[in-house]
């Protein structure tokens, strides 16, 4: 299970949505020499809340349920180049660079909640909006800061995979911030017999190379793999308590070398 939270820590280095663009004229463009393409400058800026809907529960508890993912924001800027080529026999790559010097994200408070039948959108966004102002937090929104982000993606059927991942350099991710009581991660315990948390004043997860990750949808599912990628990794969980915030702190942990290469996670539903 660490594995797979480490591995979708950076993975999620990849902003998706909330992009608010900067036009740019015709002479910025004709200043590029000697290059064809579609060059573009970003704010990002954006909010939002989630809802991943379950219809029919699991064994044992049937009713559905959803996880809420509630006031998730991104703010930053990036540069994109997106340009397409082929070769003589045919077909063709769209190849798309960005680079975001810092993201800085606040997660949003991550629960879960009551879902619906599944059969009308309509109840199932009015749905979302009522259970986001009703449940109880499992992990409190933390404030996540990813530097250094530069990629390239290429898609298309030259394109060996649907996405493949080429970085210049690793990346290093910041959640929490051990100088802000405010601003810690937070695992709470909701369950019958809990009622207390696991803090972490500070995460730190360096030296994140994304380079080599490929991603594809076969016809049985989202396939990831590492491949070389996300090799020597190093983390540091720094003022650890568990009960409340006023617990006493067990003091920091550090893991150095983690190597998460040649991993494969399929994605699928059941």
């Amino acid at each position: 299970m660490f594995k797979k939270l480490a591995l979708v820590t950076a993975i999620a280095a990849l902003p998706v949505s909330g992009f608010a663009m900067e036009a740019l004229e015709d002479s910025a463009l004709s200043d590029v020499t000697g290059q064809d393409g579609i060059s573009l400058s970003i704010d990002i800026n954006s909010t939002l809340t989630l809802g991943i809907e379950d219809t029919d529960g699991f064994t044992g508890n049937l009713n559905s349920g959803m996880i809420i993912i509630d006031g998730m924001s991104m703010v930053g800027t990036a540069a994109i180049e997106i340009d397409s080529a082929s070769t003589a026999t045919g077909g063709g790559v769209i190849q798309i660079g960005v680079t975001i010097p810092t993201l800085t994200i606040q997660t949003g408070d991550i629960g879960v909640g009551l879902g619906t039948d599944g059969t009308s959108a309509t109840a199932g966004i009015a749905n979302l909006v009522t259970e986001a102002a009703a449940v109880a937090p499992i992990i409190d929104s933390v404030g996540v800061t990813l530097t250094g982000v530069s990629l390239t993606l290429q898609v298309g059927n030259e394109a060996t995979n649907l996405v493949s991942l080429a970085t210049s350099a690793p990346v290093d991710i910041q959640i929490g911030n051990i100088l802000d009581a405010n601003d810690n991660f937070t695992l709470n315990d909701l369950s019958a017999n809990g009622g207390g948390s696991l803090i972490v004043n500070e995460l730190a997860v360096n030296n994140v190379d994304l380079n080599g990750i490929t991603i594809d949808v076969t016809t049985g599912g989202l396939v990831i793999n590492t491949n070389g990628a996300l090799v020597g990794m190093d983390i540091a969980a720094m003022g650890v308590k568990m009960g409340t915030a006023a617990s006493a702190s067990i003091g920091n942990v550090y893991v150095t070398g983690l190597d998460l290469s040649n991993q494969t996670i399929t994605v699928t539903g059941h």
